[in-house]
């Protein structure tokens, strides 16, 4: 190779690695400069970051993004005609560019010259007419201008020049919505679910987005419109129907969305599952009357699939109706308890006509809580364990298992035993809803038998599960023990508390009110006075209502409490003054127990002491009227105006109006 050609090659060799080298150290400086821009306009430095991105575009016309940022930077410096001009040099360089045409329209939209806008988008549509994405470009800019009747003039335009009666459907619905034309958008949404049934559950969350009353009737209409004109049972009648049951639902016509269901799962040959979805979603919106006959209606067919599974959920609707009457102070007449009967019979149904149900070991958990929690029958619960030891498979069956025969121990009181199964089960579960039971019952065993310090130990762990409804519960329990355990004379009334919480929780009422009567002399500044106080007046109420008002009211009377009395104990006067108002009104003996349940203490009160001077003669009867009832929830509102049951009272202040009107 000669000298000269040797060198040739070499300066080739150079300058190609300088060209290597250089490249990405230019790309990396205009990379650096554009987040620098871009910084700086989040920043509201907007001519500083103009000079940047002018700077980048004279570098690099044809870059989309760096003529984006610039003309950003000018509008918010409302230097509109230089954004402008901008424009129209980079159509000029690069006329296909359809997004900058649409640019050149919002900008002149953005400065206020709305017919100059919308003559640029219509050029845009001239010039593009056989370009499907010019429309969708515009009409989306036009959306974003909150021009929605333009923007579905524009989705139009497109359907017609491409002769697609289905195109950009979702998009011209959605337009409607959002200028409140209802019609048209029901129209193009029930299109759609003609054609394709699987967009159903996206357009349901589109109409979610508006609580208008009026759209959800149109919705009815026009559905209902469309039953009429397909054969029943064929898909697109089942998915209108299933729509319908969706709408009826959203719109608070329950009945109507109940019927429309049966009739859904009718045409569908029972494979729909109608039925079962809506009895789960009208028992979280607490319309248990309505689940109750959504459920059943499984439950009278020859056979299902759904049949075991529909016991399961019917009594947990039992459930959740009894707990919602007695949060809310409706339980009048035993009701609670009666629901709370339905759920162990539906349950006991399932097991026995279902031996080999999948969700048996869970089933057989419901039975044993209810045994235990509201029919207080632990031999019951006995057999129910026994049935898990036999169908327990796994681990997971075995957890259970302990967990239940941890609470049956516990009810009788052997609080040794029933910690070694607790702790099993939480041993076995590790985590989740069993583990946090376990370690929620292993507390409460110890609180029971007086052993504050594990208590608090056990307690503290479930605090940390902020996801648990236990943890709550753990909260609870962990401050009643801090709050009466610091001392000897403190212990004496923790203890004395725990044992009557112990009897209380065992249905061992009359025991429970025996221990907790002694309080009734002492100080109201002794610790747990108020707890145990309530605690007193919930045992009470479950033999005698009226004296257990007489309790709490004569209580929340005291000196020394009436201007510090808790949210709760308001709360809990109220309720029981409403529980003896309609027990009077109806006039009925059936609500109220046998007197032998009471302490005779709280009956047959001597002359002259200090319970008859606390509580009044205790033969005479209570009698109050709407407007009392009334005043006692009013009285929670003027003291905690927006506590936790300030909702609560409003509510039952409007209905004792209502009753009142009917009594």
């Amino acid at each position: 190779m000669t000298p000269i050609r040797t060198f040739s090659a070499i300066l080739i060799a150079v300058c190609t690695a300088l060209t290597l080298f250089s490249a990405p150290l230019h790309a990396q400086t205009g990379a650096g400069e554009y987040s620098l821009g871009n910084e700086l306009l989040r920043d509201g430095k907007f001519e500083e970051a103009y000079e940047i991105f002018e700077r980048m575009m004279t570098e690099n016309p044809r870059s989309y993004a760096v003529y984006d940022r610039a003309v950003t930077a000018l509008i918010n410096l409302k230097r509109y005609e230089d954004a402008i001009r901008i424009t129209r040099e980079r159509m000029n360089r690069q006329g296909a560019d359809i997004n900058s045409h649409v640019k050149l329209g919002e900008i002149f939209d953005i400065a206020g010259k709305r017919d100059q806008a919308l003559e640029a988008w219509n050029e845009v549509l001239r010039q593009h007419s056989d370009n499907a994405h010019a429309y969708r470009r515009v009409a989306e800019t036009m959306n974003q201008r909150r021009l929605f009747g333009e923007a579905v003039r524009v989705y139009e335009m497109a359907r017609r020049e491409f002769q697609d009666p289905n195109l950009f459907a979702f998009e011209i619905a959605n337009n409607h919505l959002a200028i409140a034309d209802f019609e048209p958008a029901m129209v193009e949404y029930l299109d759609i679910i003609g054609r394709d049934n699987r967009r159903t559950s996206l357009i349901q969350r589109q109409l979610l987005n508006y609580d208008e009353q009026r759209l959800y009737d149109t919705a009815i209409l026009l559905t209902e419109e469309r039953l009429g004109q397909h054969r029943p049972g064929s898909d697109t009648d089942l998915a209108y129907r299933d729509f319908l049951v969706w709408l009826n639902m959203e719109r608070g016509l329950y009945r109507r969305a109940l019927a429309a269901a049966r009739t859904l799962e009718r045409y569908s040959n029972n494979e729909h599952h109608a039925m079962f979805r809506i009895g789960r979603d009208l028992r979280s919106r607490n319309e248990f009357e309505l689940a109750e006959q959504a459920f059943s209606y499984y439950l009278e067919l020859d056979s299902h699939p759904l049949q075991a599974r529909s016991y399961e959920e019917l009594s947990r609707s039992y459930q959740d109706w009894a707990g919602y009457l007695v949060d809310r102070n409706l339980d009048f007449d035993g009701a609670a308890d009666s629901l709370y009967h339905k759920a162990f019979d539906a349950i006991e149904q399932l097991t026995n006509q279902y031996p080999r149900y999948d969700r048996l070991m869970q089933t057989l958990v419901i039975q044993s809580e209810l045994a235990l929690d509201h029919l207080k029958k632990p031999d019951q619960a006995v057999i129910y364990h026994q049935k898990m030891e036999q169908a327990s498979r796994n681990e997971s069956d075995q957890a259970l298992a302990h967990y239940v025969e941890g609470r049956i121990l516990l009810f009788h009181g052997d609080f040794s035993m029933a910690r070694v199964s607790f702790n099993r089960s939480n041993r076995i579960a590790g985590s989740g809803e069993i583990a946090d039971k376990s370690r929620y019952y292993l507390g409460l065993g110890d609180f029971y038998n007086g052993d504050f310090t594990y208590a608090r130990l056990q307690l503290r762990s479930l605090e940390r599960q902020n996801h648990s409804w236990y943890a709550n519960n753990a909260l609870q329990l962990r401050f009643l023990i801090q709050e009466g355990y610091d001392d000897e004379d403190k212990n004496v009334e923790i203890k004395r508390y725990a044992r009557a919480r112990y009897y209380y929780d065992t249905g061992r009422y009359d025991k429970a009110a025996d221990l907790l009567a002694p309080v009734l002399e002492k100080p109201t500044s002794e610790p747990l006075h108020g707890e145990s106080i309530l605690l007193l007046a919930r045992t009470l109420r479950r033999v005698h209502p009226e004296n257990a008002f007489r309790v709490i009211d004569r209580y929340t009377r005291r000196p020394s409490v009436r201007q510090a009395a808790g949210e709760q104990m308001l709360w809990e006067r109220a309720r029981l003054a409403e529980v003896v108002y309609i027990m009077h009104q109806r006039d009925t003996e059936e609500n109220r127990s046998a007197d032998g349940l009471v302490p005779a203490g709280l009956l047959n009160l001597p002359p002259n002491t200090a319970e008859r001077i606390f509580y009044g003669e205790a033969h005479e009867s209570v009698l109050l009227s709407a407007d009392a009832v009334s005043g006692y929830y009013e009285e929670l509102l003027v003291n905690y105006p927006d506590g936790y049951y300030s909702d609560f009272a409003r509510n039952r202040i409007r209905d004792l109006e209502r009753l009142a009107r009917e009594i």
